[in-house]
């Protein structure tokens, strides 16, 4: 243990009060219970920084307990230098966890600080199989599985379901009487009795399946008295941004760890952010107009057609058709809108919290079984605990909305995991601001990249020079 406090002495923070300061934080749990706890090999120690996981973990570790006999102490610790308190606690005191929970973003920190244990996966359930590909490069690094995927986070497209069926009901009663003045793309000089026969649609064939196809059902459809909006999303939040050029701006691949793979600055981030520049204009929104509690409140009386959401949108509506006084009563739906427009493609932000085992603990074979078991097997008990979605496949979904959420986040990318990249959320929210107050993003995209690299390899690299490429989509030409 000695070699080791020298080995680390670098990444070890100022000397706290730990006693003090960790016992508050899981009321029961007292430092002196999990010191002596050590010394029988038939327990483990978790620690986490979110009080939704306090029930989860609780639970599930009372069923390991009793389909083991492995006793697992559960501590909710503060958030702040989370991993410099856990290898404090490892090296210095000799109580520091056997498994943690984690962002995925902060993997390489933990790797390099000794932290993390290459896992065996002797279950072999760390594969497409129980986890989407996202969930995985979540919890890899370099060549290494270094954590269980336990829960997501993303945006994702909600739309009012009843309304939508409504809009379409709507354009086959007028379409199908000839009618040539409904929606704002419809041309008076349109001859309707040389047009093919007329084929009802349904609101899933109408429903956009790129952003720029929200544009189009904006000018070809009308709305339902009292829906005020076809679209909104909170503008000051680079989570509901990020969609938009998400798919093209790559720092780190994949797996998010590649040093060498940096690609920010391309003519596909800059259409793409053109194109976020637009839906400024065309839906007539300031960047601070909305926030996100009153847009959600919004979406549930009806006003809002489309709204970019998160996943905790479900927990909250599914909440609100219990209110007894106003409830929601609404069908919705969430749909992956996978592309920009017919060529580019279009992906949201994930964040993944992962199980990953301390390097330096004593017992990292009972702990990885228990990591498996929080993420695996006792998965599907996390929503109705946490209000939170499992990265693990489930069975059945308690809503099918779950499972659409699901699917969007297979589509989504994580934030990277190189230490140097760690502010990248906030240069990036930096760049969409800046992008939708107007400024050249041909400009922000170079410094953005730019920056980037000067944060991995120490100094400034300056792109070749590439022209802004001109946005050329139906609705330039008919707003």
């Amino acid at each position: 243990m000695h070699i080791r406090k020298k080995l680390f002495s670098a990444f070890v923070i100022l000397a706290m009060t730990v006693a003090a300061l960790f016992g508050d934080y899981y009321p029961g749990r007292s430092l002196i219970e999990s010191e002596s706890a050590r010394q029988d090999k038939e327990v483990i120690t978790i620690w986490y920084t979110d009080a939704y996981l306090d029930e989860y973990i609780r639970n599930a570790a009372v069923v390991y307990e009793e389909k083991t006999g492995v006793k697992v102490v559960s501590t909710k610790v503060s958030g702040l230098e989370y991993l410099e308190a856990i290898q404090k606690a490892t090296i210095d005191d000799n109580y520091g966890p056997d498994l943690y929970v984690l962002g995925s973003e902060s993997l390489e920190k933990a790797y390099l600080s000794g932290l993390c244990y290459e896992l065996k996966d002797s279950h072999r359930v760390l594969n497409s199989s129980y986890f989407p590909e996202v969930s995985l490069n979540a919890i890899s690094y370099s060549d290494f599985k270094l954590g269980y995927p336990l829960l997501f986070e993303c945006s994702v497209f909600l739309y009012n379901r009843t309304l939508l069926e409504q809009i379409a009901e709507d354009y086959n009663a007028n379409a199908g009487s000839g009618s040539s003045n409904y929606g704002e793309g419809s041309s008076e000089e349109e001859d309707t009795s040389e047009t093919t026969e007329f084929e009802p649609v349904t609101a899933d064939e109408i429903l956009p399946t790129s952003i720029v196809g929200i544009t189009e059902f904006a000018l070809n459809h009308n709305l339902p008295e009292g829906c005020e909006a076809f679209f909104k999303w909170c503008v000051s939040d680079v989570v509901y941004d990020y969609w938009f050029a998400g798919a093209y701006m790559n720092v780190g691949g994949e797996k998010g760890d590649d040093r060498d793979d940096i690609d920010i600055y391309n003519e596909e981030s800059m259409y793409c952010l053109r194109v976020f520049q637009d839906f400024k204009q065309f839906f007539s929104m300031e960047i601070d107009e909305y926030k996100y509690d009153d847009l959600i409140k919004e979406f549930e009386e009806g006003k809002i057609l489309f709204l970019e959401a998160d996943t905790s949108a479900i927990n909250k509506l599914e909440a609100a058709r219990k209110n007894e006084e106003n409830p929601f009563t609404y069908e919705y739906g969430i749909t992956s809108i996978g592309m920009l427009n017919d060529n580019l493609r279009s992906q949201g932000l994930s964040v993944t919290k992962i199980v990953s085992v301390n390097g330096m603990s004593e017992h990292k074979e009972k702990a990885e079984d228990f990591a498996k078991f929080l993420t695996v097997d006792y998965s599907s008990n996390l929503y109705s605990r946490t209000g939170k979605l499992a990265c693990n496949y489930q069975k059945e979904y308690q809503y099918p909305q779950i499972e659409d959420a699901v699917r969007t986040y297979e589509n989504s990318v994580s934030l990277p995991k190189i230490v140097e990249t760690s502010n990248f959320w906030v240069l990036s929210e930096m760049v969409y601001t800046k992008a939708w107050d107007g400024e050249n993003v041909n400009l922000l995209l170079r410094n953005l990249s730019g920056q980037v690299k000067k944060q991995i390899h120490g100094i400034y690299v300056e792109d070749e020079f590439i022209e802004t490429p001109v946005v050329n989509e139906d609705y330039v030409s008919q707003e």
